[in-house]
C-alpha cells in the first residue's frame, strides 16, 4: 500500500506543478483564457504523454487557432450566459448559433457538459462546427468547476437539477425545437449525459464518451479501491474546482474499508445503471464510446450496461486510456468517435439519412492495432467461451492451464510484502505507451517470484485464440489475515517464455475468517486480441499492483486451494 501511495503522491505533485505553472503563464490573459488553460493543462498532465503516435499534447493555442478558423461569420458565439440552479447557484455557459436564423425557424440543439477539472470552454471547436451545421449548442460548466458557483456534486441530484435549468434556459432564450435536443460529453460529461438522458424527458438522445455506467464498480470494483486514478481525481478537483468535502471523505472510507455501504449508496444515485429501466422504457437512442485501456472507468461495466439496453444503440470500443481516443476531436481533428457523433446527431436530431444506423452496432479495436472488428450486437452472435482449468504447481514446475478439469489436490502458497515483475507497469505512462504507441508491458515468466507470486501456463496453442471480450478468473483462496488481494495478469507467451501483457484485473477478499476458504472472482478488462498458434497463454498472480490500493500493510500468506471437487478456472470470451 505504501508503494502505491508514493506513486500516487508523485503523480499528484506533478499535476499540481503543471497547473500552477499554466495558470501563472496565463496571468496576463483574460479570465476565459485562464480557465481554458488550467482545464486543458490538467487533462494533458493527467494523461502524462501524447495522446497518439505523432500527435502533440493538447495546447490552448491549438484550440484557439482551430476555433478562429471556424468563426468565419457564419455562426454567433455568446460567452456571457449565466443561469441559476434551483438552490440559487449561478452556472456559467456559452452558446453557439447559426448566423441569420430565419424568423420562426426552430433548430435542433446539443448540450455539452464539461469533463472533470474542465469548464464550458472545453468544446469550443466541436460546438462551433455543430453550429455551422445548423445546431444551437449550449456548453456549460457544472457546479464547482470553472466560474460556476457551488460545490462539485459528482453527477448527483444537484447536477441533474442544474441540467433541467439549462434546458429551461435553452427553451426560453433560443429558437430551439424542444423535440430535438441531444446531450454529449467526455468523462464526467459522459456520465451526466447518460444520467440526463435517463431522467430528463426533454433530452432525446445522448453521446457518452469515456463515461461510466456503474460508479461503485468504477471506484471499488471487486472491493478494490482505484488508488492512482482516485488520487488524480481528488487532486485535480481541488486544484481546478471547489470540492464538496464528502468526495474526499468517501474516497478515504473506501481506502480504510470503513462505512463502505454509505459510499456505495452515494455512488448508486450517480450511476446510469440505476436508471436503466427508465431509459429502456423511454426508447431514447444512445451512442457510447469506451476505451479498453481505461483503468478509471474500465470497459467491463459499460459492456454490461450496453448489453442490457433495449433502445437504439451503438458502441465503439477503442484502444486508449481514459478519454484519449476521443480527445483529438476537441481540437477539431478528424476523429473516428467524433465523426460518428456528428452522424448520430444528424440522424436523430435532424433526420438525415446518413446510414449511421445501418453500420455495425458494435466495433472493437484490436489490441496493438488500428483495425476494428465489427459485430451486429454484443455479445456477438458467434460468441463462445474457452475454459481453462488451473492445476497447482509442483515442487519443480509452475501451475498449468489445461483444457481438462484438474484432478490434483493441493495448495499453492505465496506471500505479500514484495511485488513481482508481473505488473501493469508505471501508472498512466505504461498504459498510454501500450495503447497508443503499441509498446506492450513485458515480463519473463521465469522471473516472476515464486515466493510472492505464481504462474499458470498453458500448452502451446494448436490454433489462434481469438479473445473478444473479458477474461474471468475464479479460484478458491485462503488468507492468513482477514483480508488479502490477488492481482491477475494475462499474458501471450512466446517461445522464449517472454509474456506480453494483454489485460489484467484485481480482487480483494474482505472480512474473511483467517484460514477459511473463500471463492474469489476477478473480471479482467475486455480486449480484442489474437494469440498466435504456437504461443502459450499464462496468468501470473501476486498480491499487489501500483494502480490499486492494497488492503493492508501487514504481511500475510495467500493460499490457492485446488481440488477435483471445486475447480479453479480461467474463462476467456471468444468470437469469430
Amino acid at each position: 500500500m505504501r508503494k502505491g501511495f508514493i506513486h500516487g503522491a508523485r503523480l499528484c505533485a506533478a499535476l499540481a506543478i503543471s497547473l500552477t505553472a499554466a495558470c501563472s503563464q496565463a496571468a496576463d490573459s483574460n479570465p476565459n483564457d485562464v480557465a481554458l488553460i488550467a482545464g486543458l493543462t490538467s487533462v494533458q498532465n493527467t494523461a502524462g504523454a501524447d495522446f497518439a503516435p505523432g500527435q502533440q499534447a493538447i495546447r490552448p493555442e491549438d484550440i484557439q487557432a482551430a476555433f478562429a478558423e471556424l468563426n468565419d461569420g457564419s455562426i454567433t458565439f455568446d460567452d456571457s450566459i449565466r443561469f441559476t440552479g434551483t438552490d440559487g447557484v449561478i452556472l456559467a455557459a456559452n452558446v453557439f448559433k447559426p448566423a441569420n436564423i430565419p424568423s420562426g425557424a426552430k433548430l435542433p440543439a446539443i448540450i455539452f457538459v464539461n469533463s472533470w477539472a474542465l469548464n464550458e470552454y472545453e468544446y469550443l471547436v466541436p460546438a462551433a462546427r455543430f453550429a455551422k451545421e445548423g445546431y444551437i449548442v449550449l456548453s456549460y460548466s457544472t457546479r464547482g468547476f470553472g466560474v460556476s458557483g457551488g460545490l462539485i456534486n459528482v453527477a448527483g441530484p444537484a447536477d441533474m437539477s442544474d441540467l433541467g435549468r439549462a434546458l429551461d434556459w435553452l427553451e426560453a432564450n433560443t429558437p430551439v425545437d424542444s423535440n430535438k435536443i441531444g446531450i454529449a460529453g467526455i468523462s464526467y460529461g459522459a456520465g451526466i449525459s447518460l444520467l440526463g438522458l435517463s431522467q430528463h424527458p426533454r433530452i432525446k438522445t445522448a453521446v457518452a464518451m469515456s463515461g461510466w455506467a456503474d460508479l461503485p464498480r468504477a471506484l471499488y470494483g471487486n472491493e478494490t479501491p482505484r488508488l492512482v486514478w482516485g488520487l488524480l481525481l481528488i487532486a485535480s478537483g481541488y486544484f481546478t474546482g471547489r470540492m464538496d468535502p464528502i468526495i474526499a471523505e468517501n474516497f478515504n472510507k473506501l481506502l480504510a474499508y470503513n462505512d463502505v455501504g454509505s459510499v456505495i449508496a452515494w455512488a448508486n444515485v450517480r450511476s446510469p445503471r440505476t436508471y436503466l429501466a427508465q431509459l429502456n422504457a423511454s426508447g431514447k437512442p444512445v451512442y457510447i464510446s469506451s476505451n479498453l485501456g481505461d483503468n478509471l472507468f474500465q470497459p467491463n461495466g459499460m459492456l454490461d450496461y450496453y448489453s442490457q439496453l433495449t433502445v437504439p444503440k451503438k458502441l465503439d470500443l477503442n484502444n486508449g486510456i481514459h478519454a484519449t481516443a476521443e480527445i483529438g476531436g476537441v481540437l477539431g481533428a478528424d476523429n473516428y468517435i467524433w465523426n460518428n457523433t456528428r452522424d448520430w446527431f444528424a440522424y436523430w436530431l435532424k433526420g438525415e439519412a446518413n446510414g449511421v444506423m445501418s453500420r455495425p452496432a458494435v466495433t472493437i479495436q484490436r489490441k496493438f492495432s488500428s483495425e476494428r472488428i465489427s459485430y451486429a450486437s454484443w455479445p456477438p452472435a458467434s460468441a463462445s467461451q474457452r475454459q481453462f482449468y488451473l492445476k497447482p504447481r509442483g515442487l519443480f514446475g509452475d501451475g498449468k492451464l489445461q483444457t481438462a478439469p484438474n484432478t490434483t489436490s493441493g495448495q499453492t502458497r505465496i506471500f505479500s510484502g514484495v511485488d513481482t515483475v508481473a505488473t501493469t507497469g508505471i501508472p498512466l505512462l505504461s498504459d498510454i505507451v501500450d495503447a497508443h504507441l503499441e509498446i506492450p508491458v513485458y515480463a519473463s515468466m521465469d522471473w516472476v517470484s515464486r515466493v510472492n507470486g505464481v504462474v499458470y501456463e498453458s500448452d502451446r496453442l494448436n490454433a489462434t485464440l481469438k479473445i473478444r471480450g473479458r477474461t474471468t478468473y475464479q479460484a478458491r483462496l485462503q488468507t492468513s489475515l482477514s483480508t488479502g488481494s490477488t492481482a491477475v495478469y494475462l499474458y501471450d507467451v512466446d517461445a522464449w517464455g517472454t509474456g506480453k501483457l494483454l489485460t489484467h484485473g484485481i480482487g480483494t477478499i474482505r472480512a474473511a475468517t483467517p484460514g477459511a476458504t473463500r471463492t474469489l472472482t476477478v473480471d479482467l478488462n475486455a480486449i480484442a486480441y489474437d494469440v498466435p498458434a504456437g504461443h502459450r497463454i499464462a496468468i501470473a498472480l501476486d498480491t499487489f499492483d501500483p494502480q490499486y490500493a492494497a488492503p493492508t500493510l501487514a504481511l500475510y500468506a495467500l493460499d490457492f486451494v485446488h481440488s477435483s471437487g471445486a475447480q479453479s478456472t480461467l474463462t476467456i470470451e471468444t468470437a469469430n
